[in-house]
């Protein structure tokens, strides 16, 4: 009967305390999900699938290069990553400085006679970054290295077909193969794209990019919450516990049922903002993938858990308040970083992932991932159990050999 007395004075104490630790929880979930907000709307995201921008400089209205690029913004599938704008050249120039452009073109006059003659000594000149770039810059990069051989190889290709005419067969119809020879090229370029399937990966075990992020940031409001809770452990009198030993409430009575009602109050403090956004966006719509949310929430007990025990152990063991929040912000940055919160763990070396997912934070990811997937996890479910028994018993030793000091 003690013991649930003790519970009962515990619980009163944190319902006082919600009324300021909900609001700031709340606050830090808005903060971080409207940093999400703007992280799938309008982040790197979105940036991937703008199309980039090349200038052109030159003459091409009135050539059949101009109607070259006609055909490619109309026909071909770059036309979904590339726009080619025509210009002058001091305007492409400062357009790229502004990096409005990622790169331009610059046509010689001379260049289609050049190409058509098979002379090849007026280059186009390529304009671009140097240095330090970015995916974009490598993206196109690639692209005029692509194009350059697709139309020497073409090129190449015609002239030899033309050779073995003249030399071994009849050149009556060879304006009329030519022509053939060059519409059966471009088909087989415009067509190049169904010589190949594909399927986006995505990251850890098949989700996708927004998926993944949801996740890492749902975790890391979690993780995050220890420190919205600080009233909870700040205010509490560290004297009590010498007091309730000599009432008979030991260590461990004391621990179970402090640490039981925090993760009350942890699982509504993020339960319900859960729920309110699922209701409020269709069942998470945005993710592109069904939600169960019975079997979803069954997952997030385990986490909520695990890292309720570890802000508990914190706070037991550090006891200075500025230290324990600085502790907590920076080990949860810096151990969410490894494990792939902020980039997936298939960035680092091997040896940084496998520290980063045997870390609570890696656990708790890899546990939440398979909830999102439907899937169980074996080896994950008792890697959170076994953190859960170490938090907590390492908060019982702490909690005896405080009392004990006290007592001295």
């Amino acid at each position: 009967m003690r013991y649930l007395k003790y519970f009962g004075v515990q619980l009163k104490r944190t319902v006082k305390l919600a009324v300021g630790v909900f609001p700031t929880a709340m606050l830090l979930f808005a903060c971080l999900g409207i940093a999400a907000y703007f992280f799938l709307t309008s982040g790197p995201l979105v940036e991937r699938q703008k199309k980039y921008q090349i200038g052109v400089v030159g003459k091409i209205d009135d050539t059949y290069l101009g109607f070259g690029i006609y055909a490619v913004q109309t026909l071909d599938s770059t036309r979904f990553v590339v726009d080619f704008i025509p210009m002058e050249e001091e305007e492409a120039k400062k357009a790229f400085r502004d990096s409005s452009l990622v790169a331009y073109v610059k046509v010689p006059d001379e260049f289609l006679e050049s190409l058509i003659y098979g002379r090849n000594d007026t280059p186009i000149t390529y304009v671009a970054s140097e240095g330090q770039k970015g995916i974009d810059g490598y993206l196109m990069d690639e692209l005029a290295t692509l194009v350059s051989r697709l139309v020497v190889s073409s090129q190449g290709s015609i002239y030899a077909f033309q050779d073995v005419v003249y030399a071994y067969g009849d050149a009556s119809q060879l304006d009329q193969w030519t022509d053939e020879i060059n519409l059966r090229l471009i088909e087989n370029v415009l067509a190049r794209t169904k010589f190949v399937e594909l399927r986006e990966l995505g990251l850890s075990k098949g989700l996708l990019i927004r998926q993944y992020y949801f996740c890492a940031i749902v975790l890391l409001c979690i993780f995050l919450f220890g420190i919205s809770s600080a009233s909870f452990f700040l205010k509490r009198n560290h004297d009590l516990g010498k007091w309730m030993r000599i009432r008979g409430i030991g260590p461990i009575a004391q621990v179970m049922s402090e640490y039981l009602v925090y993760f009350l109050l942890m699982a509504a403090c993020v339960l319900i903002p859960l729920l309110v956004a699922y209701t409020v966006t269709g069942g998470f719509g945005f993710l592109k993938m069904k939600i169960y949310l019975d079997e979803w929430i069954l997952a997030l007990i385990p986490i909520l858990m695990m890292v309720s025990a570890f802000h508990f152990v914190l706070y037991e063991v550090v006891k200075n308040p500025v230290a324990n929040l600085l502790l907590q912000f920076l080990g949860v940055i810096g151990m969410g970083y490894v494990s792939g919160y902020i980039y997936p763990a298939s960035f680092f070396p091997e040896g940084i992932a496998f520290v980063g997912r045997i870390l609570p934070t890696g656990v708790a990811l890899q546990a939440f991932c398979n909830a999102m997937l439907q899937e169980s996890g074996r080896a994950v479910a008792l890697t959170e159990l076994l953190y859960f028994v170490c938090f907590l018993s390492l908060s019982i030793l702490s909690r005896r050999r405080s009392i004990l000091k006290e007592n001295a």
